[in-house]
């Protein structure tokens, strides 16, 4: 899997959050699949997805604690 940038990381958290509401149940590993290959086809199309900015720092925080907890 390609390293992707903060903000990229950001649209993909984003889109899983949204995805976590319209498809309840599904575990957070799938919903985080489903989301990067939205953002991939999305990217592919010539779309540009943007974040709010706390989204961001949310991000941020969450790839900070996985790397202290792995």
């Amino acid at each position: 899997m390609a390293r992707t940038g903060i903000v990229a990381e950001a649209a993909i958290d984003v889109l899983a959050a949204r995805l976590s509401l319209e498809v309840p149940g599904l575990e957070q590993d799938e919903l985080r699949r489903m989301a990067r290959l939205q953002a991939e086809d999305l990217a592919q199309e010539g779309f540009r997805v943007t974040v709010p900015v706390t989204a961001i720092a949310t991000t941020q925080r969450r790839l900070k604690a996985e790397r202290t907890t792995t």
